[in-house]
């Protein structure tokens, strides 16, 4: 765990009031020392309520893992003292994340490029499904479609069954980490020029943006790709305990695996060090891999890969990531308080910067939990002020 106040974003200010689609973006930028003020309407963010939950029933680990690091007020922005707030808010602030329907802002009286105009150095990150402008501008989304939508379903799954949805949040997170890069180039940016942007960050684009190859060869060749189960370039095989993913490109990749199987007759014409050879020839050299493969374990067949310069990557179960000797050498997870009363394990940090882990410092807040040191403490509003606030429901 790092201290904030030395993070390469010290001293930058983030007024987050994403939802799911977009909360990943706030969560990187506070691991990087950015002060990432959590904005969520007096009822509570939905994603609140999203599964999975603790063991308490109640707490919604989706929100406390996405929202660690940030501090928490509550505002509703659709009165007019709550806009005023978050004016006061805005004015200090470098970047604005928000992630309401397109026209949603507008329609309050805080359309971006107005509030844009009045703080022109803010950089404003909208993150939505389908984009602020474009014919599927006002379309519902979810995590699912934006994964459709983007084209990852189409290539997902095996040929013979009808296509899979990855797990989890794939499209959503993939998304706001795409939002989160798209924040740190606008800022670096602003550090040249002085002036911010406005950022309209799209949940297709970026998910069509991080896929295969899928969609650079039909615009090359006009052709598609179809799904291909455990793939064509890294098949996975079975073994004595799972699964495993073998990398086998160059030829000197070729002839250490070779060696591995015994050196077989079968494939030993120099025609088998074409990558595109073993491919078309998989009846072939599959079944020597899996006689090689059957009876040893995923880890013993990484490491005998390792020392023979191959990939060889296991299949880890959830449970298997987090004892494996690598993650526990490099203490790659971390057990703390991820909302109060609630321990768990989660990642230590992704960013290792000169030596140091930037990443979990702190729990995720409770529903308003610094509205008095945000709003009194740092913005001037005078106690019985906040009270009055809170009474009519504006925070």
């Amino acid at each position: 765990m790092t201290d904030d106040s030395t993070g390469p974003l010290a001293g930058v200010r983030v007024v987050d009031m994403a939802d799911e689609k977009g909360e990943l973006c706030g969560r990187v930028l506070a691991d990087l020392g950015a002060d990432v003020i959590r904005v969520e309407p007096p009822e509570g963010s939905p994603s609140r309520r999203l599964p999975p939950l603790a063991p308490d029933g109640h707490t919604s680990l989706y929100f406390a893992y996405r929202n660690a690091n940030k501090r928490g007020v509550t505002l509703d922005i659709a009165k007019q003292s709550g806009q005023e707030l978050l004016h006061s808010l805005l004015e200090d602030s470098d970047v604005w994340i928000e992630s309401f329907p397109p026209g949603h802002l507008a329609s309050l009286g805080l359309d971006p490029a107005k509030v844009l105009r009045r703080y022109p150095r803010l950089i404003i990150t909208s993150v939505t499904d389908f984009g602020q402008t474009g014919p599927y501008r006002d379309f519902l989304g979810s995590d699912m479609i934006g994964f459709a939508m983007g084209g990852m379903m189409y290539r997902s799954g095996v040929p013979e069954r009808p296509p899979l949805v990855a797990p989890g949040a794939l499209a959503y997170d993939s998304t706001a980490i795409t939002a989160g890069f798209a924040v740190l180039m606008a800022y670096f940016q602003r550090l040249r020029s002085g002036r911010g942007q406005h950022l309209d960050v799209s949940v297709m684009e970026s998910v069509a943006n991080m896929s295969d190859w899928t969609l650079p060869s039909y615009s090359h060749s006009g052709g598609y790709q179809h799904r291909a189960g455990s793939g064509i370039v890294y098949p996975i095989y079975p073994c004595a305990d799972g699964h495993v993913r073998l990398v086998v490109l160059s030829p000197r990749e070729w002839r250490a695996f070779r060696a591995w199987l015994g050196e077989p007759d079968i494939v030993k014409d120099e025609a088998w060090e074409e990558f595109i050879f073993r491919i078309v020839n998989r009846d072939v050299l599959d079944p020597l891999i899996n006689a090689l493969f059957r009876d040893k374990t995923k880890m013993e067949l990484a490491r005998e890969a390792q020392s023979r310069g191959i990939a060889v990557t296991p299949g880890l179960t959830p449970d298997e990531v987090m004892t494996n000797e690598h993650t526990a050498s490099r203490g790659t997870f971390v057990k703390t308080e991820v909302a109060p009363g609630v321990e768990g394990t989660v990642p230590a940090g992704f960013l290792q910067i000169d030596g140091r882990r930037f990443g979990f410092r702190k729990r995720a807040p409770t529903l308003g939990e610094h509205n008095a040191e945000v709003y009194v403490d740092e913005l001037g509003l005078e106690a019985h002020s906040l009270a009055s606030l809170r009474a009519e429901g504006v925070v």
